[in-house]
This record gives C-alpha cells, structure tokens and sequence, in this order.
C-alpha cells in the first residue's frame, strides 16, 4: 500500500460522525477532529452498520463491481474514509486509487497492495488520469448543494468515456425512517437529518453528465437507536431478502445504491 499526499486540500474528512445524516453547512470543514478514523472504525465493527454493511452491503458492491473489474481494468474509490469499499475493489481491479482529504480516515485504512491511497481534494488537485470505475459511498447525502456539484464534476473528469459511477445514499426521503427525518426538520424549522430521494439524486446526476442505468434499493428494516439494537441487527438480513424476494420498491429502503454511466 501507498500513501500519497497531494497539495489542495480545503478539509479534513468527507465522511459523517452522525451516520443516519446530519446537515453540515461546509461538509469539508465539519469533519477536522483528531481520532475521527478510529470511531468511525468503530462503528462499523458491530451492531446495526456492521451487520448491513457484512450481510448486505458488501455482497451488494461486489457482485455489482465483479462483472466490471478484470486485470487491466482501474477504479477510483471516491472520498474512501477508512477504506471499506477500496478494499472490496482491490482484488477485483488490476489498479485501485483509494481518495480523501482526511488523513486521520486513511491512517486507518488497510488495503490490499495493489491499492493506491491519495490524500487530496480532487476538486481542487484532479489527478490528472481517467479509471473506468468510480466508487463513492456515504458522501452525497450531507455535502452541501455546491460540494455535490464540485464532486459530480470532479468524479465524471476522472471517468473513462462510458465509465461507471457507483455510488450510494443512505437515508431515502421516501423511506420510513426518511420521512420520520422530514417531519422532524419541519417541526424544527431547520435540517437536522438530511434526507435525499431517489428522483433528487437521479436528477443531480443527470444534470451533471450521467445517465442512470440501475437502481436498488437496501435497507428495508430502519435503525431505530437504541430500540432493540440486537434484534435489528438479526432481522436486517433476513428482511432484506424477504423485501427483494416480494418485489418492495427502493423508495421504502432506507439506503439505496445508483449505478450511472458517463455521458
């Protein structure tokens, strides 16, 4: 594994402490605090995220990015954090460029060899190379408007004609426990738990130069708190299946994954 430190960075982590979505007005800045790697580590190691990300999610990312790989094919894991989906690309990709703008979030990673890991802000420091596939995970949903534009540009610059963004977000507006959050921001008057839905972030993509080849929607049981933690963390599997099997549509999943194409 290498680490490479580029210039232009405007941050230090484009990943979230609150994981069901806080709102953060500079999403870059909000994120600067020391040890944030290790707790975000940290809560991928057990309960409710580490049960969807071993049952689901991650069977869900390699099944869509095995058919995609091969030894002469390359992959950009966007705003990587601790590395989690870099490490699911590395053995399918011949070369695999793990990217973030914190280095507290890369200290923790542990990657294959054949992963790159950058410490930049692409939309300020590109590359200046194309992969065929960009990956970009628990990102879109807390950056602010002008973020997710800078980022969409940033990630299509870095695409391969015909290349593939995959990415997801992980609280569905549509979705019990997305709705739940717009009531709460109403009542509130201002956005505590960010929220986007499907339509919205097809549109976001489309407006940046993509076109939406699959949608699917996971999650269907929601992470309630501190409500029966273990039970959640048995059934997330179970009713996910049961959800695919009867045919639920992504809009009642509380995370969803895109598949897009570069125009």
């Amino acid at each position: 594994m290498e680490v490479v430190v580029m210039g232009g960075s405007r941050g230090d982590v484009l990943t979230e402490r609150s994981f069901e979505g806080s709102a953060y007005s500079d999403y870059r800045s909000s994120h600067q605090t020391q040890g944030y790697g290790t707790d975000y580590t940290k809560t991928f190691c057990s309960g409710y995220y580490a049960a969807l990300w071993l049952r689901i999610e991650r069977p869900l990312v390699e099944g869509i990015l095995r058919p995609l790989g091969g030894p002469d094919r390359s992959c950009l894991d966007f705003a990587c954090g601790t590395g989690r989906v870099t490490t699911v690309a590395g053995p399918l990709f011949g070369e695999v460029v793990g990217v973030d703008v914190s280095q507290s979030m890369l200290a923790c990673a542990r990657v294959p060899s054949n992963v790159k890991l950058v410490k930049a802000d692409l939309t300020v420091a590109p590359l200046f190379r194309r992969f065929d596939v960009v990956t970009a995970f628990r990102f879109f949903l807390n950056a602010e408007d002008t973020l997710r534009r800078d980022a969409l540009s940033a990630i299509h610059e870095h695409l391969n004609d015909g290349g593939l963004l995959v990415s997801n977000i992980h609280m569905n507006a549509t979705s019990p426990m997305g709705l739940v959050c717009r009531f709460l921001n109403r009542i509130r008057g201002r956005v505590v738990r960010s929220t986007l839905s499907i339509h919205a972030y097809r549109q976001m993509l489309v407006s940046n130069g993509f076109v939406v080849e699959r949608v699917i929607g996971y999650g269907f049981l929601p992470r309630p708190g501190w409500l029966l933690p273990r039970l959640c963390e048995m059934l997330v599997g179970p009713v996910d299946t049961i959800c695919w099997r009867a045919g639920i549509p992504a809009r009642f999943a509380q995370n969803f994954l895109v598949v897009a194409r570069k125009r």
